[in-house]
């Protein structure tokens, strides 16, 4: 079970207008004190500490400002400091519609340092650190820009990147790095291919596949996604290293025939010809060392991003948790006590080929049980007999249940993706398909379900 993200940042950036350069506009106020918005009723705890160490800091920075007494000049001082991050956010504009991100991402950072409150800029930031893969600063600058203004924008992406889904794609991507470090090549293609297509705008996974593809030696593969790459990123530190040897080349192309007598082209061409039979030589160590570094790299990042949303998602699973305990305690109160009869009862309605009611037993102590061998048991029987009875979207409903609410560890997981995907393709909706397997193969790589069937239906267009 894949949710694909169906991202569209590049329409995101373009709704942020440009900042209007006049310093008439900008306000005067000494104090410039823009303290955070603190919702008396958020139910999130972590994400109401949060907010609170944000507002410690930012009325610690604004009250050391006040102390040291600021004059009519830095007043003005304050108000050109906007003004210049004002003109750099519109630099940033012009740099992604010309698809320089690096030099975009730069020049946003510039202009945060400059006026840290400003939401538009907080927001440009989050929608660039996004298309880089960044996801933690990403969040951290949505988040912080939530803080200054509940605005949609920002509370949309925050949204996304503490939701299951994203927490799915995350799971993916990561399993995809992890791959490389383990020489599981393949699979990491076949995942990042996947992302690839699935969101487009994202940079990180043409960088990745780029040096995938060069290390094993497919030249063809290579350039095709570090082309692709340069269309989303061109000035991509990637590049740097190319323009080293740019004008070497350019020098080679520019000799005619007629001229051929010259010592300096030939030189050139020498120089080449041993740079690229050296590089053969050395090529495969090299690339392998330079990959692992920044796998693990990326690998740290991924990790600490994990841990951040991993953290805010368990905080948001259990607030919603307790609010539905609570509200059916009355119930569960009567019931949790025989909810080893009720699941014993359904097992002997299922031998009797009375799926139906065995369905409404099982029900009961999905929603009122409390002991994890009886309810988990009971979400996957209410798969298999809504899968038996032709419900398909229970059915559905029910492994996706037991996926997201359990781990690979547990009896049925790998069951259920399995399942799930086998369900899909009978109904003919082989992306489903296709997602499910997918994430079956990231989730539980040794799962006996990575069979030959199964690479049968990923190979299907």
């Amino acid at each position: 079970m894949i949710i694909i993200l169906k991202l569209n940042i590049k329409n995101d950036i373009k709704s942020l207008h440009k900042k209007i350069i006049d310093i008439a506009l900008i306000s005067e106020d000494s104090n410039d004190i823009t303290f955070f918005n603190i919702d008396d009723e958020e139910i999130h705890e972590t994400l109401k500490t949060l907010k609170k160490t944000y507002v410690t800091s930012n009325s610690k920075d604004e009250t050391i400002l006040n102390l040291k007494h600021k004059t009519k000049k830095q007043i003005k001082d304050t108000r050109t400091l906007k003004l210049e991050s004002y003109k750099k956010f519109n630099e940033a504009l012009n740099m992604i519609d010309r698809d320089f991100i690096t030099s975009a991402t730069e020049i946003i950072d510039e202009a945060l340092e400059l006026n840290p409150k400003d939401v538009d800029i907080l927001n440009l930031k989050g929608l660039l650190k996004f298309l880089k893969c960044n996801f933690d600063e990403s969040f951290e600058s949505f988040y912080k820009s939530t803080c200054y203004d509940n605005n949609e924008l920002a509370q949309k992406y925050v949204k996304i990147l503490t939701s299951e889904e994203f927490g799915i794609f995350l799971s993916r991507y990561n399993h995809a790095i992890r791959f490389i470090n383990n020489d599981l090549n393949q699979e990491s293609i076949q995942i990042l291919e996947n992302i690839v297509n699935e969101e487009p705008e994202l940079i990180e996974p043409y960088l990745v596949l780029h040096l995938i593809y060069e290390k094993l030696g497919n030249n063809e593969k290579a350039n095709e996604y570090l082309g692709a790459l340069r269309k989303v990123d061109k000035d991509n530190p990637l590049f740097e290293k190319e323009a080293s040897i740019q004008p070497v080349k350019e020098n080679e192309e520019k000799v005619s025939p007629k001229k051929s007598k010259s010592h300096k082209p030939l030189y050139a061409l020498i120089v080449v010809l041993v740079i690229v039979a050296g590089a053969l030589y050395l090529n495969n160590k090299k690339q392998l060392d330079k990959l692992s570094n920044q796998i693990t790299k990326k690998d740290e990042q991924i990790d600490k991003t994990n841990k951040k949303l991993d953290k805010t998602k368990n905080e948001l699973n259990k607030a919603k948790d307790e609010k539905k305990k609570e509200e059916s305690q009355d119930n569960t109160e009567v019931i949790v006590g025989d909810e080893e009869d009720l699941f014993n009862k359904a097992m002997d309605l299922k031998q009797e080929g009375d799926n139906q009611e065995a369905i409404k037993y099982l029900e009961l102590v999905v929603s009122n049980g409390k002991t994890k061998k009886y309810v988990s048991e009971a979400i996957y029987q209410l798969a298999l007999l809504n899968e038996n009875e032709k419900n398909n979207e229970e059915a559905i409903k029910y492994y996706k249940k037991y996926i997201n609410t359990y781990k690979p560890s547990d009896n049925y997981y790998d069951d259920s993706y399995y399942n799930l995907g086998m369900l899909y393709y009978k109904q003919g909706d082989l992306e489903e398909a296709q997602q499910a397997f997918y994430s079956l193969r990231a989730e539980d790589p040794d799962s006996m379900y990575n069979n030959s069937q199964v690479e049968d239906i990923l190979k299907e267009r």
